[in-house]
């Protein structure tokens, strides 16, 4: 297993990082025994280690434990945080050195890593005590297990969508694209070098590879296309080549996307189009809050990707998973019980404006009537296709950097897009033969 590869990189760092817990946004030093578990008053206390305080802000995110400490009034929740490029590794070293925290923001990419190598424990016996209704609201695709288990609570839940620069699209004359054709036209009018000015914010990082669920996949879906079929990779399809084609006419032959297109990252992404210098980007529901803290003037919109032969986008998330060498599991469980709620997904969405995989909450006017939110809905609703991918690849992480490094070789002409799927494709296989 290749998993174990990640251990000999952490030992090194281990002298640096073993006698760090990760930071707080909370003093506890006063109040904590020893083992920093216990209150001098009595309370339990649980460390959640995630990344949205860096994104958010601390003040939202200490609505949640304000209202979560109100229900459980002897627990004190430790919110830990850390920008989310540096979490999955300090997730590794904390196991390592045997100080994790008690509960594990797992992205969806991670999750199968994490079981693999005992960082988090299976819920199942957990999951069976909830009530009934609750079971039926957080059915669906991140709840299906892994080798037999399941291993986290869904919190974040988002698709694929179109954000687009208002007032770009207003001085050019454009329309909102709903077509390939539509969008690769307007790419072309919007674009303008000479006044920095750019249609897309292209981003194909091999480190870390996450965006090559929103840069690639979904033209793939678009194109009438597949990522994944009965545990096997099947991307490598005539669609697959259409969909890589499309995307390297508009990155190459047009060059409607911001320089530094195969070093940028999600960060930069962001950043370009907050500037108000690009006019589309492809984002989830999370960032409608993030452009709003990035740059509050910017006047943006949110539409359904455009359609290919089909309408596609792909869904991620995160969970909230158990470590394996947790001090307070049963206080632990209390707040990912709380959080996979309806209730608690909704005081987690309106505080963070992200969106919910709990059903009930999903049909709240809150996500149905907002201008931004409802497009996710929709797209959830009426789109011909809708896949979740990371959450079941045994080794996501690796998966996704190999698939991004030979997209990279497409676009820089070093092989054909059959070329490029076809290994992508059969390194994933490799992997995925292996681990049924």
């Amino acid at each position: 297993m290749k998993k174990f590869k990640l251990f000999t990189l952490l030992s090194v760092l281990l002298l640096m990082l073993s006698a760090c817990g990760p930071p707080s946004t909370a003093s506890t030093s006063e109040d904590t025994n020893e083992n920093n578990t216990t209150t001098k008053d009595g309370k339990t206390q649980i460390h959640w280690l995630q990344h949205w305080v860096n994104e958010q802000g601390p003040d939202k995110i200490n609505e949640v434990k304000k209202a979560f400490e109100a229900k459980h009034p002897d627990i004190e929740l430790i919110i830990d945080d850390l920008p989310f490029a540096q979490e999955h590794d300090k997730i590794l070293s904390l196991d390592l050195a045997g100080n994790p925290p008690d509960i594990i923001t797992a992205s969806g990419a991670w999750l199968t890593e994490f079981a693999d190598a005992g960082i988090i424990e299976p819920i199942d016996d957990r999951l069976a005590t909830l009530p009934e209704d609750m079971k039926k609201e957080i059915e669906g695709p991140m709840m299906l297990p892994y080798k037999g288990n399941i291993y986290g609570m869904p919190i974040t839940n988002g698709n694929i969508a179109l954000f687009y620069n208002k007032k770009l699209l207003d001085e050019a004359g454009v329309e909102v694209p709903t077509t390939w054709d539509e969008f690769m036209e307007a790419s072309i009018k919007l674009t303008d070098p000479s006044k920095n000015r750019y249609a897309l914010t292209g981003n194909l990082a091999a480190e870390p590879p996450t965006v090559i669920t929103y840069e690639v996949m979904p033209f793939i879906l678009q194109a009438g296309g597949k990522i994944l079929e009965n545990n096997k990779a099947v991307f490598n399809s005539p669609e697959g080549v259409k969909a890589l084609n499309y995307l390297k006419d508009l990155m190459v032959t047009n060059k409607v996307s911001t320089p530094g297109e195969l070093s940028a990252g999600e960060k930069e992404k962001r950043a370009n189009f907050s500037s108000g210098n690009v006019a589309f980007m492809f984002e989830g529901p999370w960032g409608v809050n993030i452009q709003k803290n990035l740059n509050p003037d910017l006047d943006f919109g949110v539409a359904p990707l455009p359609k290919g032969e089909q309408t596609g986008t792909i869904a991620q998330g995160s969970v909230l998973a158990l470590s394996s060498k947790g001090k307070n599991k049963d206080a632990a469980w209390k707040f990912i019980e709380f959080m996979g709620s309806a209730e608690g997904q909704l005081l987690w969405d309106k505080a963070t404006n992200f969106f919910p995989y709990n059903t009930e909450t999903m049909n709240d006017p809150y996500f149905r009537e907002d201008p931004y939110l409802k497009v996710f809905v929709e797209e959830f609703e009426t789109f011909d296709r809708v896949e979740v991918v990371d959450h079941y690849l045994p080794n996501a992480v690796d998966l996704r950097k190999q698939f991004t490094i030979e997209i990279q070789n497409f676009i820089t002409g070093k092989k054909t897009a059959e070329e490029a799927l076809d290994d992508a494709a059969a390194y994933w296989n490799e992997v995925l033969e292996k681990n049924k």
